[in-house]
């Protein structure tokens, strides 16, 4: 089983909370709770998201019953995004599904500092060469990571700008913290979305938090004689607050 499974994003969400709401659910009674017209079968589509919420290690299967394991907390069980990261580190193979599944954002994006990418199907394929990946695969890969928050589906391609309502949940859950710009990617939010590579940050993650730093999510503000590096059109952010009143 593999995280390559055709699936489009919010059932992902939908199915999760049900077996969370009901465990010990079957996957015939996931098909009842989810078929709302007679015709038509959606059992290659429930298959898809089980078998992708079991790789995620989000849910396990109990004698053909589908449970919520305890170690799980509601908290981060949304956190599509981190437990990506975690499962990228767990293998090194290079012809392993997941490990070229949670690791296509990295490299197609954050390591060459690559906003967009036209044809993924191609690049994917040309850096994970000892894993053939279907166009079709490739395809739902954008969808799932356009639920994740990670980007956008874009002329046929994929925009990596994290989207905002994630970086704010992010942020959130940093909590009140201060300190220079350059640290907060380095230090926290590479912690949830990988988005550092040899010291340079990638250009999604930085459009986000200045983006978010329009509202009222965190407060920007430049410091002199700073030892750390400058963010935005004319290098004039270098310090960040998190949580509490304004700086």
């Amino acid at each position: 089983m593999s995280l390559f499974q055709i699936c489009y994003g919010p059932e992902i969400g939908a199915i999760l909370q049900t077996i969370q709401r009901y465990p010990g659910i079957s996957k015939e009674e996931l098909i009842t709770k989810y078929q709302y017209q007679p015709q038509g079968d959606i059992s290659s589509l429930m298959d898809a998201a089980l078998i992708f919420l079991i790789n995620l290690n989000y849910i396990q299967i109990d004698n053909q019953k589908y449970v919520w394991p305890l170690k799980a907390t509601e908290v981060k069980i949304f956190h599509y995004h981190e437990r990506l990261k975690e499962i990228a580190k767990e293998s090194s193979n290079p012809a392993d599904p997941n490990y070229v599944f949670s690791n296509m954002f990295y490299h197609l994006f954050v390591v060459p500092n690559q906003l967009y990418v036209k044809d993924i199907h191609y690049e994917a394929n040309l850096k994970f060469e000892k894993l053939a990946i279907s166009q079709e695969k490739v395809n739902a890969w954008k969808r799932i990571m356009e639920y994740f928050g990670l980007g956008y589906r874009v002329y046929g391609g994929f925009y990596a700008l994290p989207h905002l309502d994630l970086m704010e949940r992010i942020v959130q859950e940093i909590g009140e913290w201060e300190g220079p710009l350059q640290v907060l990617f380095e230090k926290k939010l590479d912690q949830f979305i990988p988005c550092v590579y040899k010291g340079t940050v990638f250009n999604g993650m930085i459009y986000s938090i200045l983006n978010l730093g329009k509202g009222n999510a965190l407060n920007l503000s430049k410091k002199q004689d700073l030892p750390y590096q400058s963010f935005g059109e004319q290098k004039q952010w270098n310090w960040v607050k998190l949580g509490g009143d304004p700086a």
